[in-house]
């Protein structure tokens, strides 16, 4: 739901499970060209990267916190989810991209009930964990 008339200044707010409703929508619209469109290869190498991506997300809300300790937190966390996909693509192992997911989806878990000082709106762990899980079950039938 947006709150303002003004586009520039709309918020968008969603209660957790319309996060996880658009969490999942998201994940199977980005799946759908994934399986239709790239090979295997190509296909896991996008969401190889896309890990890295996805680690860093919460990075760029503690960025817009400014406080120390939570940018340094997920500075780290998010260097280890980037480290998992290099290892992945490394290793050519769509298990150890599978365990990055399925990771980062504890990582949204762990920022749900905030055990973590990083703030988030309260929509958006429950659409990263649908979309993580999502995307885990992807690779899981895919590769």
């Amino acid at each position: 739901m947006l709150t303002s008339d003004d586009p520039r200044q709309a918020e968008f707010h969603l209660s957790g499970p319309a996060g996880a409703a658009v969490g999942l929508g998201l994940a199977l619209v980005m799946i759908a060209p994934i399986a239709l469109f790239l090979s295997e290869l190509a296909a896991f190498q996008f969401l190889a990267v896309q890990l890295g991506f996805i680690g860093a997300v919460y990075f760029g809300f503690a960025v817009v916190e400014g406080k120390v300790l939570p940018l340094l937190l997920e500075f780290n966390v998010a260097g280890a989810f980037m480290i998992v996909g290099a290892a992945a693509l490394w290793a050519d192992s769509p298990v150890v991209l599978l365990a990055g997911y399925a990771a980062h989806a504890v990582w949204d878990l762990v920022h749900h009930p905030r055990a973590v000082t990083t703030p988030v709106r309260g929509w958006y762990p429950p659409f990263c964990v649908v979309f993580d899980l999502v995307l885990t079950a992807f690779i899981a039938i895919r590769f």
